[in-house]
């Protein structure tokens, strides 16, 4: 796939011997290929890149890998997420704030490395201990792939969640993200947005991508609070991403199906040889 996207590119065949400008028009290739990277599958794109792609324009690679990070959420280590919202202004690493520490990204492995403790500049709300503890509990309870959450505290007690659960099945020729975030205030406005995409891959090649705002507000600012209100809101999300799914398949998709002949008939297979047309075929040849 990748290398049908790269011979058919209009930007690579611009290639003009120009050693600028074919550094120039590469990177913008690889940071496309990686930015459509689905989910859980940004490893499998760096391992065929790493192939195509001549071994001393390795670090284009890794600026394109380190930008994704950057620009979206990636879970590290089954447990830790990096991303634009808790990047360190000051260094290359990211923010652990639950645990008070900073670390580093190995991209090429999906792992946080290099871990300092560090006081970080912000203001915890009170209700912080509690909401990491519903959460935990909430991810428990609610997400059956795997799950992983960090809290963003900010210098005037707005906090902002950030939910991701994965599921990577090869084996299935599937995978998929549910991506939440949400940002409360002090005063209880909750803004922030929930992406879904679904990659399938077995006899072709599907996407599918679902974007929801939110724009709420909080009675109640506290663990109990955010948490219930997360719950209230996937929860009909879900409802209504079913309710979407299943018009498509009934409408849309269904211009996609093979279509086969209708018939509201019982048929009697023992007897079908000789009465149905293509038995009969069959029977006189």
């Amino acid at each position: 796939m990748i290398e049908a996207v790269w011979r058919n590119n209009p930007i690579a065949s611009g290639f003009n011997g120009n050693k600028r400008t074919m550094s120039v028009n590469l990177s913008a290739i690889i940071d496309k290929l990686v930015e459509s990277a689905p989910p859980g599958e940004l490893k499998s794109v760096k391992k065929n890149l790493d192939i195509i792609v001549a071994h001393e324009n390795t670090s284009i690679i890794n600026k394109s890998l380190e930008k994704y990070i950057e620009n979206n959420f990636v879970v590290l280590s089954g447990q830790y997420i990096a991303g634009k919202l808790n990047k360190d202004a000051h260094s290359t690493k990211f923010w652990d704030y639950i645990g008070k520490q900073k670390f580093n990204v190995d991209s090429k492995n999906e792992r946080a490395i290099d871990f300092e403790s560090a006081d970080p500049e912000v203001e915890y709300p009170d209700y912080f201990d509690g909401l990491v503890e519903r959460l935990e509990l909430y991810g428990n309870n609610h997400y059956p792939s795997n799950y992983a959450f960090t809290i963003i505290p900010h210098v005037d007690k707005t906090v902002e969640v950030v939910i991701i659960g994965e599921k990577v099945n090869v084996e299935n020729y599937f995978s998929g993200r549910w991506q939440s975030v949400y940002r409360v205030t002090v005063s209880g406005a909750v803004t922030g947005h929930v992406n879904l995409d679904i990659h399938y891959y077995e006899d072709g090649n599907v996407r599918l991508n679902f974007e929801e705002p939110i724009k709420d507000a909080l009675n109640d600012v506290s663990a109990s609070g955010i948490v219930n209100f997360i719950n209230n809101f996937e929860n009909d999300l879900t409802m209504k991403i079913v309710e979407q799914f299943n018009t498509l398949n009934q409408n849309s998709f269904k211009n996609l199906r093979r279509l086969l002949p209708v018939t509201k008939s019982k048929i009697n297979w023992g007897k079908a040889i000789g009465t149905y047309r293509l038995g009969s075929d069959v029977v006189n040849q």
